[in-house]
């Protein structure tokens, strides 16, 4: 079983060795890069010599130096994309080994968290023990529960009447005399009309009725307000004895040293927050490299490149380098034939290079597009609240196998989703949740909130597959919460 901070761990560590695999990658695309350049200067040279063997002195020159302008042309532009290649590599290797850096300081402070996280439930479940023998505590605990089931219940008559109101309304607004009459005030003091129009709406009332059903129906939209009113004041002496019970709770927590604990825990999270500040800082600097990465690997993207390609192969179409073959072949130059042996030899090994270069794009585009979805996922998780460190993974086994299959490309991340959600768990807090309200526990609040992920050294409420609605027995539920103010 591993926690939300392991769950995270595993996941950001797959996509470290993804991040290795394409440093990998771009390393080879360098290199092979790096070969089609010298061998293209290799072939540049090899038909400057074969064309001052085969040609004559005055056809020569002028091939040459057309050879010579076409090929140093194109591989300037090589050259240039090469160098490009070569400094987004040590870039994004910096960026890689920046941001590898931060995930493990901020898991260290993560680790921190939870340890001094322990060390203050433990301490409030040994309170929480104590206090149960208690005997004022237990007369608040029980007064509260008396008047929590008042409120509780005036809420439930609040809510249903409110629910009811809008049926029993309808007839009313449905009757266009009615309406017209009740948006006139009729026979109230705020009434204004003239004798005419007086003596007309006392007609109208007369004839539907009008004060019967005008005092039904103020009566029928005053009850769901008496009724709220009624239970809000429920509500405010349930939280009053609630307070009461909570003052107590809490100065039996200072007595049994909790606020050393609840500093310790408070200084872990700002050092976190520092942490998660700086992981997200430097996962949006590799992003912008990444892109400019993509970029240059995307076959037609990079049109520069392109180009260069199609002027040396339409160098190679001119009708005098057709003639340098030709005639190559066709004399016993023992010179000319090796020149030939040699460029062909070129072409051969330009061919196999082209090949792996274009191998190494399509690896580099499949490996980038597998961290993108476990990046997602990554986010996801931590938006999602998953790295709470009440949230457990009862499946370790089966997210570890899915991350593994990512890895060596068998397997999409699209279902790794589903796999984390499906063994989401939370682990039991020791002591009572809420003891020592209200000034104990404080939630840790995420700044923002939306959708922005955890900020700040906190935590979202997990979501799990139907929604996380814990209650205890007073306050409806727990936001990772400890003492002391923060």
């Amino acid at each position: 079983m591993w926690t939300g901070r392991q769950t995270l761990a595993s996941i950001e560590q797959t996509i470290a060795k993804l991040h290795q695999d394409e440093v990998r990658i771009d390393d080879a695309s360098k290199s092979a890069l790096a070969d089609a350049e010298r061998l293209r200067q290799d072939r540049q040279q090899a038909l400057s010599a074969l064309a001052r063997i085969k040609l004559d002195e005055m056809t020569a020159g002028r091939l040459v130096r057309d050879l010579d302008v076409t090929e140093r042309r194109a591989l300037q532009v090589l050259e240039d994309h090469r160098n490009r290649m070569a400094a987004l590599t040590e870039r994004r290797q910096r960026a890689v080994a920046e941001l590898e850096e931060a995930e493990a300081a901020r898991h260290a402070m993560g680790s921190a968290v939870e340890v001094a996280l322990a060390d203050v439930e433990k301490r409030r479940a040994a309170v929480s023990d104590r206090l149960k023998t208690d005997t004022e505590w237990m007369r608040l605990d029980q007064a509260f529960a008396a008047v929590d089931t008042i409120a509780v219940e005036a809420e439930k008559k609040a809510a249903q009447s409110e629910a009811e109101l809008g049926a029993k309304q309808k007839p009313y607004d449905q009757d266009p005399l009615f309406t017209y009459l009740w948006r006139r005030n009729f026979g109230t003091s705020k009434y204004e009309a003239g004798n005419i129009a007086r003596a007309l709406d006392r007609m109208v009332a007369d004839f539907i009725g009008y004060p019967d059903a005008r005092a039904n129906y103020a009566m029928l939209i005053e009850i769901p307000l008496r009724l709220r009113e009624h239970a809000k004041v429920r509500r405010a002496a349930a939280d009053e004895v609630k307070a009461e019970r909570g003052d107590l709770e809490r100065r039996a927590l200072v007595s049994q040293g909790i606020e050393p604990l609840e500093r310790a825990l408070a200084a872990a999270r700002h050092k976190l927050a520092a942490a998660e500040a700086t992981v997200e800082s430097r996962t949006a600097t590799l992003k912008v490299i990444d892109t400019e990465r993509e970029s240059l690997l995307k076959a037609g993207d990079d049109a520069a490149y392109g180009e260069a390609i199609a002027t040396i192969a339409t160098g190679d179409a001119q009708d005098e380098v057709s003639v340098l073959f030709r005639e190559a072949r066709r004399t016993a130059t023992p010179a000319d034939e090796d020149a030939v042996r040699r460029i062909e030899a070129i072409d051969e090994a330009l061919r196999r290079t082209e090949m792996e270069i274009r191998n190494l794009r399509q690896r580099a585009h499949d490996l980038a597009g597998r961290r993108t979805e476990v990046e997602t996922v990554r986010e996801r998780f931590r938006r999602s609240g998953y790295d709470h460190p009440h949230v457990v993974f009862g499946n370790d086994n089966d997210i570890g196998r899915i991350l593994a299959g990512v890895l060596e490309g068998v397997v999409r991340s699209g279902i790794l989703w589903d796999i984390i959600r499906g063994g989401f768990g939370t682990r039991p807090q020791q002591g009572r949740p809420g003891l020592g309200e209200p000034s104990f526990p404080f939630p840790f609040p995420i700044p923002g909130g939306g959708d922005s992920g955890p900020q700040g050294g906190g935590w979202r409420v997990p979501e799990s597959r139907g929604g996380w609605s814990r209650r205890d027995d007073d306050d409806g539920g727990d936001d990772f919460r400890t003492g002391g103010s923060f």
